[in-house]
């Protein structure tokens, strides 16, 4: 087991090493949520820890704001309760020196059973007292209530919603007591499956009846991101053929050169789409995830009538009536580079997010003789350089993003 462990961590050493040829990134942007130089840790149980929401979440900055560094770290344990997390969060998280912690338990909190006083006492003293100890610390305090169950996928825990949604209305109140940002993730989650359940009585989001899939991390990450103050689209540009202007937002345009039949220039991008896994496309119809926070708009007005075939770095977006581009259309979810850019992201996120777990779990806290505690904290110290530079290396991921851009009238 150890020597798996230690060709994982030499394999991820030599890859950070090939990243650091990267170019580097932009300037910071000054209207982030975080501010450049944030680190961020996700608190949590075996939800938090299958790092899919949290991976969703560092994709969102690296795209959102190209050139603000920031680092994020995945403090989810399997099993684990809001007495867990209090119990370990000077060796786990204060030990990070984050700036901003998110909070989501309750799972395992409400005993999967009706509520019990003793379990909501429990969860209390749990909440609250993450809550006291991270405020001492100057740590920035975001919360979400528990999520759901899907009862459908286990009887037995018929009911358990409502255990459920008694936690995150402590949650909401201790948010409220404590003036912390805070989403109601369960109401959320709960209404999704409802209503996807109702349009199609086979569909799941949680396979296990606990543990989402990435439709439900989806959910999970639109929550985090909304408490976190979030808002807005990526950017937008409309092209007006007529007189050969541009509107930008949040973006720039270069070297436009419009034909009747023809329209080329070149865009560069300050705030892009974020990037989800295919897989939880599924749940978007049923969340506002993309029109509140992800669309990827283009006009182009004054065109020549007819079908028009978007390209972007030789790779055809779409092909397009003119009416439907004189109106807009969203293009974050079409082929393009930002989706290939979003790929690199996400791809990079999870090295990261994996190199952490190993970094924590196997070499941190692996019981080892005291003789060998020097070689210990010489590799700690080394991982921790490395997942430092993979931070940078992320945040230059997405430094090229200067797009051709090609609209073609079609014969």
């Amino acid at each position: 087991m150890l020597g798996l462990i230690i060709f994982g961590i030499v394999f991820a050493l030599g890859a950070a090493v090939v990243s650091e040829g990267a170019a580097q990134g932009d300037a910071g942007s000054s209207n982030a949520p975080l501010s450049s130089g944030d680190r961020m840790v996700f608190l949590g149980d075996s939800i938090t820890e299958q790092g899919i929401y949290t991976r969703y979440v560092a994709n969102y900055f690296t795209l959102r704001y190209p050139g603000v560094k920031l680092s994020f770290r995945n403090a989810g344990w399997g099993g684990d309760t809001a007495q867990g997390g209090l119990g370990r969060l000077k060796r786990d998280v204060l030990s990070l020196k984050p700036n901003v912690v998110s909070i989501c338990f309750g799972m395992n909190d409400g005993g999967y059973a009706k509520l019990s006083d003793a379990a909501m006492k429990n969860y209390q003293i749990g909440m609250s007292g993450l809550v006291s100890e991270l405020k001492k610390a100057g740590v920035r305090v975001v919360l979400l209530t528990p999520g759901c169950v899907d009862p459908d996928r286990n009887p037995d825990l018929a009911g358990y919603n409502n255990t459920l949604e008694a936690l995150g209305k402590y949650v909401q109140e201790l948010a409220r007591k404590e003036n912390l940002p805070v989403f109601d993730l369960h109401s959320l989650m709960l209404d999704a499956q409802n209503r996807a359940k109702k349009a199609d009585p086979n569909f799941t989001m949680i396979p296990d009846a606990v543990h989402p899939s990435q439709p439900g991390h989806a959910i999970m990450a639109y929550a985090l991101l909304k408490a976190l103050g979030c808002r807005g689209t990526a950017s937008g540009l409309s092209i007006n053929a007529a007189d050969g202007t541009s509107s930008c937002d949040r973006c720039a345009v270069a070297k436009l050169d419009i034909a009747p039949e023809k329209i080329t220039f070149i865009r560069r991008d300050d705030a892009l789409p974020a990037y989800f896994d295919p897989e939880a496309r599924s749940v978007f119809q049923f969340v506002p995830i993309f029109d509140e926070l992800n669309r990827y708009m283009f006009k182009a007005v004054g065109l020549k009538q007819g079908r028009w075939k978007v390209e972007v770095e030789d790779i055809e977006a779409g092909v397009f009536s003119s009416e439907d581009l004189a109106r807009g259309v969203d293009l974050s979810l079409n082929p393009g580079p930002w989706l290939k850019l979003g790929e690199q992201v996400n791809r990079l996120s999870a090295e990261q997010e994996g190199l952490y777990f190993n970094r924590w779990r196997h070499i941190s806290l692996m019981g080892l003789p005291k003789e060998a505690e020097p070689e210990r904290k010489a590799l700690v110290a080394k991982l921790d350089k490395v997942l430092d530079d993979m931070d940078s290396a992320r945040v230059r991921t997405v430094s090229n993003r200067d797009w051709r851009w090609t609209l073609t009238l079609m014969k």
